[in-house]
């Protein structure tokens, strides 16, 4: 029997019936011992029942191809929508379009619009002659396109090109002015960075849905490898709990991800429209993250 080809939700219609959603962020792997990572934890982490994933696209395009397929790979395998990311870098709006083209007929109906990383070995972002000068820019020409759910990136502790945080949170406002359904936090660690944005928001009348990005806390030198790169803040709360335990893997794991299950839990008691775990192609941190949050009472 021929499968069933079943058209994918849009994330702006499962938005509408769904106040809080779990989500899951993978990338795409280098080879084929991390694609079948990938695969295996795509379907333990279905088990857990969440609403949508999403897929990373390489500095300038450069997993163009892979994103894509790994997108379909999700939907296929789980039967819940996958969402695509897509930036600026190297792309000119024809390029765009055709990408968007090939999106489409891949069954792909969700996109994460960002202005995107400067390609490696660069320290600023140029735009590309006749492309998107920002993520806004892209959000506009996804929307007039007109086939797809477009959600964008926030930032609670600012980008690291934004002056300041409530010019940043200004910049966000306009990406929901363009057409985003919804945001997807950068990750942080305190309560305090997600609650203000909200609450600047709130002081201009409006209520946009911002996902809290969630990175779990299993390894300590990984974790200052990877906000350096993203300059997101080690609180000294965090930092004081796992610097004494050094060389510890398992110690900083088992504190780390107390630490993690605790800011979700306040995180979801504060109100967010749910979490968007970033997995790292990984199932057990996020498994555990949602067993702990459901033990807890959290209906996620």
């Amino acid at each position: 029997m021929e499968p069933q080809t079943v058209l994918p939700m849009r994330l702006d219609h499962l938005f509408a019936t769904r106040s809080r959603t779990l989500s899951f962020e993978f990338f795409p792997p280098k080879n084929d011992r991390g694609m079948s990572t990938l695969e295996d934890s795509v379907a333990q982490l279905a088990a857990l029942g969440n609403d949508f994933a999403s897929v990373t696209y390489g500095a300038g395009g450069s997993t163009r191809s892979k994103t894509r397929e790994i997108v379909s790979h999700i939907q296929t395998k789980t039967g819940r929508p996958a969402m695509a990311h897509l930036t600026c870098v190297n792309a000119t709006r024809a390029d765009l379009g055709t990408l968007l083209d090939e999106y489409h007929q891949a069954g792909i109906a969700n996109l994460l619009a960002l202005r995107g990383d400067p390609p490696k070995g660069e320290i600023r972002f140029v735009p590309t002659d006749g492309g998107c000068v920002y993520a806004a820019d892209l959000i506009e020409l996804i929307k007039e396109d007109g086939r797809f759910t477009v959600l964008c990136a926030a930032f609670p502790e600012k980008h690291p090109d934004a002056v300041t945080r409530e010019a940043d949170w200004q910049n966000l406002a306009r990406k929901f002015a363009a057409g985003a359904s919804a945001a997807i936090t950068q990750c942080f660690f305190t309560l305090e960075p997600y609650q203000e944005m909200v609450a600047w928001f709130a002081q201009q009348g409006q209520k946009p849905r911002i996902i809290p990005g969630i990175l779990p806390v299993v390894n300590y030198p990984a974790l200052k490898r990877f906000c350096a790169i993203c300059q997101a803040t080690i609180p000294p709360a965090l930092a004081n709990l796992l610097e004494p335990l050094g060389d510890d893997a398992v110690a900083v794991r088992k504190a780390g991800m107390r630490f993690t299950i605790e800011l979700c839990d306040q995180l979801l008691k504060a109100g967010a429209p749910g979490l968007h775990l970033y997995c790292l192609n990984q199932s057990t941190a996020a498994a555990e993250i949602v067993t702990g949050l459901r033990l807890l009472g959290h209906d996620i």
